[in-house]
């Protein structure tokens, strides 16, 4: 039966406290995120018993309601609701949180989430040629191959540009300016002249660095941007704003961006990226086994922005990261646990159906479903997709596979293809989808998934 999503966004509005009692609200990929004045004023019981609502969860100075996958649609009608019609970033301007570390993840989340959909596309159309390539379909020298690797390509090379347009949406800014500092970052000649000769910026010595694919420095450039853009707003007159406003923030981020920021941040974004890998290296296996079993319930706490942009930023940087496999294996995990319970429900039971339909859902990567319908619910389901996972992610490590793009589930075949062709990682992503799917539907099967069965 289709859901009516009005009646839905209704009951959500007034379920947080009505439409006065919100600041701001975006989505992601499964969820609605509301930013509340008074989170005390939202009846939280009340919100998860709405039909068409799989739960809730409130961290991060953000109220989350967890829709799934057709989270756009009730997007839509809040903002129809709400009177707005606007872009998935914000139906109105937000009030920032005062805690530092919890507006940080705001930003980061802001950012980020908008281009993850794009990435897995860009992994998936990268694996494909280098797939194409490997059994001879695809010639490395023929058109067809200059134009679908550039396709691939593009989004990580231009990275800096897309973040930067990104992250001034978030951020309430002209999203422009931050988008062209980026394009400077990645300007053609500015990559050319890296390891050259040395050079200064009006006496002051210039650290050029390669920024294409990088993460860190944009995000970092385009808060300057917004925090500049909003002082000149204040004291240039109306009449100058539209060109002087940009001219002055462009000039001067963009400045400070190549002295200051691009070097410091990149050079901090490598540290932190370091110490991940050195705890990876010291022992891949235990890691795997940890990340495998673990990695969802840290999603579902929104602990996994600590990592991920480390994860996307080594994948856009080095062209692979080995941690992105263990958390492909966390996604397949869900499947598996999912697919057990459509394994083990009575035939016409609401729980079949349900299953059947998370199934699916998991295999493209999306997981709530799972997680808020059968994960967290039942305690038999949670130990045996610990279990699956947490195997299946030691494999990997153990087999010291890596991935080369950010696509879940069955797409994630195409991002376990490196582009000198097949390899262990890609075997190894074959074993962890028997063992993550199949094993943990087994497991399920055999010990059932509700407490009362034996």
């Amino acid at each position: 039966m289709a859901k009516d999503y009005e009646k839905i966004a209704r009951e959500v509005i007034a379920g947080v406290g009505g439409a006065d009692n919100i600041t701001d609200v975006m989505h992601c990929v499964t969820r609605l995120r509301f930013f509340l004045k008074d989170e005390a004023k939202a009846d939280t019981p009340a919100v998860e018993q709405i039909s068409g609502v799989l739960g809730v969860i409130v961290q991060g100075g953000q109220y989350q309601v967890i829709i799934g996958n057709d989270v756009t649609d009730a997007f839509s009608a809040v903002e129809s609701a709400l009177g707005c019609n606007t872009s998935a970033e914000a139906v109105r301007p937000a009030q920032e949180p005062k805690n530092p570390v919890v507006a940080s993840l705001k930003t980061l989340t802001g950012t980020i989430t908008p281009v993850i959909g794009m990435l897995g596309a860009a992994g998936i159309l990268k694996g494909l040629v280098s797939l194409l390539s490997t059994v001879g379909v695809l010639a490395a020298d023929s058109g067809a191959y200059l134009v679908l690797n550039a396709l691939g390509d593009s989004l990580f090379y231009f990275f800096p540009v897309i973040l930067g347009f990104s992250a001034g949406n978030k951020l309430g800014g002209n999203p422009f300016i931050p988008a062209i500092i980026g394009g400077a970052l990645v300007y053609p000649s500015v990559v050319s002249a890296v390891g050259g000769e040395s050079l200064s910026f009006f006496g002051i010595p210039l650290v050029l660095m390669n920024y294409t694919c990088s993460v860190f420095p944009i995000i970092v450039a385009a808060l300057l941007c917004s925090v500049v853009e909003k002082q000149l707003n204040r004291v240039l007159p109306a009449s100058t704003r539209m060109i002087l406003t940009p001219f002055i923030t462009i000039a001067v981020v963009g400045a400070v961006t190549f002295l200051a920021v691009g070097p410091v941040v990149t050079a901090l974004a490598n540290l932190v990226s370091t110490v991940v890998l050195t705890v990876y290296g010291f022992s891949p296996a235990l890691t795997g086994l940890l990340i495998g079993a673990f990695w969802q319930l840290l999603v579902v706490f929104g602990l996994h922005w600590g990592l991920i942009p480390i994860v996307v930023n080594n994948i856009a940087v080095n062209g692979s990261d080995p941690l992105m496999l263990m958390l492909a294996v966390s996604i397949l995990c869900q499947a598996g646990a999912a697919l057990g319970v459509a394994l083990k429900a009575r035939k016409g039971s609401e729980d079949k159906e349900a299953a059947i339909a998370a199934t699916i859902s998991a295999l493209f990567g999306v997981t709530e479903p799972t997680l808020y319908s059968f994960t967290l619910k039942y305690r038999r389901v949670l130990v045996a997709s610990c279990i699956g996972g947490g195997i299946a992610g030691a494999v990997m490590g153990i087999m010291g596979a890596t991935f080369y793009g950010t696509a879940g589930g069955v797409f994630g075949f195409m991002g376990a293809i490196s582009p000198q062709g097949i390899d262990i990682s890609f075997y190894a992503y074959v074993i962890a989808f028997a063992i993550a799917v199949l094993g943990t539907a087994a497991l399920i099967w055999v010990l059932g998934y509700k407490n009362k069965e034996a």
